[in-house]
């Protein structure tokens, strides 16, 4: 249906023949996360021996499955990307053609979802070649569990890399992949060469440190909106809320299974039950928050086009000049897409509003500056009180 907003047709079917390229890949969270969910099911259900004879296999199936599904949802984006670059050729060659307009419309749209396509596929890649490694490894035993690692080696060198050469991360993106990465190297340490010394609750601490950072971060950003600070959408509050469930069930597991580790018949059923249930409850809500960014982010493309919104930097005069501020502006958050954000009105809202908000960049009402008699601002051009006072700019 076309949108409540007044875009002319020619722009919106430019923009919805070239959405075409990222519809498919849309369902991707909910293709990953319905076959992961299961897979992570029956594998807490034999790792807490409530089914010990099932076989690896079988665990393994349904995420392959979810591999197969993603790779299909690639598929159909490449061969929508076939199709609208042959219109596009066609549409260039006519006399009336119009490609040098629709261009603006369409390229930033393909450069998005050619992006995101790589991420989830070499994402999947990995993921796929490390189930693999484990595979080998539980049924054969001839790989190390470093070697299993060796996908996600990749994926975390390359996230530090990106924060500290490219710079492009925060420090708390980059203070998770060193925690994630350290947490990793005592694994192996323990199971590959036999430091015993390190126990498992060692181990999972980093995990929980980032889980734990996570779930403040996700707090920042929905009390945020409730404040006036982001604009969140309709769905990425709702994906807020899940990634927030989704964290805290996460935190507890990570602390039940490092206290329980290993798993013996002498374990409660019901903690073993409760870690069964919650480990696919996990995926799920992940899966369904990131989902609902992704048609959120594709109906948002669809009305607003993908290029670059400029918002202009504000002037405020201080005492030693002006200074531009940031007044609004859109910001890109992982998980969450492009949230817009605005700063808090600083003499707005109750006193236990605002000591709430400190964290909150806030607009700062420009600084009354007296200057005394006979001053330099007197001599200025553009700062004299009056402008019949004979001093005019050269």
């Amino acid at each position: 249906h076309p949108p409540l907003l007044e875009i002319p047709e020619e722009v919106y079917a430019v923009r919805k023949a070239a959405l075409q390229v990222l519809k498919p890949l849309t369902s991707s969270w909910l293709v990953v996360s319905v076959g992961f969910a299961i897979t992570v099911l029956l594998g807490m259900a034999r790792w807490s021996q409530l089914l010990p004879e099932l076989p690896f296999w079988f665990i393994l199936i349904p995420s392959w499955f979810s591999h197969v599904g993603l790779l299909w949802c690639h598929v159909r984006s490449a061969q929508a990307l076939s199709r609208f670059i042959s219109q596009a050729n066609d549409n260039r060659q006519r006399p009336d053609s119009t490609d040098h307009i629709d261009r603006t419309e369409y390229l930033p749209l393909l450069q998005r979802s050619l992006k995101f396509g790589l991420k989830t596929g070499l994402l999947s890649f990995c993921t796929f070649i490390f189930e693999v490694l484990v595979y080998v490894r539980i049924a054969k035993g001839s790989v190390s569990l470093g070697s299993c690692f060796v996908p996600l080696w990749l994926i975390v060198v390359g996230g530090l890399l990106d924060g500290i050469i490219c710079k492009t991360q925060s420090f708390l993106r980059l203070l998770s992949w060193i925690l994630i990465f350290s947490s990793m190297l005592m694994a192996v340490m323990r199971v590959d060469y036999g430091f015993s010394q390190l126990p498992w609750e060692i181990i999972v601490a980093p995990i929980v440190v980032v889980l734990s950072l996570a779930s403040l971060a996700l707090m920042y950003i929905v009390y945020g909106h409730q404040v006036g600070y982001y604009r969140l959408t309709e769905s990425q509050l709702t994906a807020g809320i899940l990634y927030s469930m989704s964290a805290l069930i996460m935190i507890v597991l990570v602390v039940v299974v490092a206290e329980v580790m290993p798993v013996t018949t002498l374990v409660a059923i019901e903690t073993r039950i409760f870690v069964v249930i919650m480990s696919p409850l996990v995926v799920c809500l992940t899966g369904m928050g990131a989902y609902a960014v992704s048609r959120d982010e594709f109906g948002r493309l669809l009305l607003y086009g993908g290029q670059a919104v400029v918002h202009p930097m504000k002037l405020r005069w201080e005492s030693k000049g002006w200074n531009s501020v940031i007044t609004k502006g859109v910001t890109v958050i992982p998980m969450f897409g492009e949230v817009s954000f605005c700063p808090l009105e600083k003499s707005s809202g109750s006193p236990e509003l605002c000591t709430c908000c400190t964290c909150y960049p806030y607009r700062v009402d420009e600084e009354v500056i007296n200057y005394p008699d006979g001053g330099e601002w007197q001599n200025h051009p553009y700062l004299a009180p009056n402008s019949d006072s004979g001093r005019v700019a050269t």
